[in-house]
């Protein structure tokens, strides 16, 4: 017995990566309509709708040669 799959081709699926404001509930895909503010040590991501940060991700420090 085969099994049959849909095409996903003519729906509208959601981006892959989506992030989800926890204060508001406001969504939208990397990169979207997110305040983005980078720093030397970190990336923060804010909600433009209600301006609770979203993301922060440190950034790894670079690898020094021996």
């Amino acid at each position: 017995m085969s099994t049959h799959h849909t095409s996903t081709d003519d729906a509208d699926p959601r981006p892959k990566a989506v992030l989800f404001c926890p204060d508001c509930g406001h969504e939208s895909g990397l990169p979207g309509d997110w305040i983005v503010d980078e720093d030397p040590g970190r990336t923060t991501h804010t909600c433009p709708a209600c301006d609770a940060t979203v993301e922060e991700r440190r950034r790894p420090e670079p690898m020094l040669a021996p």
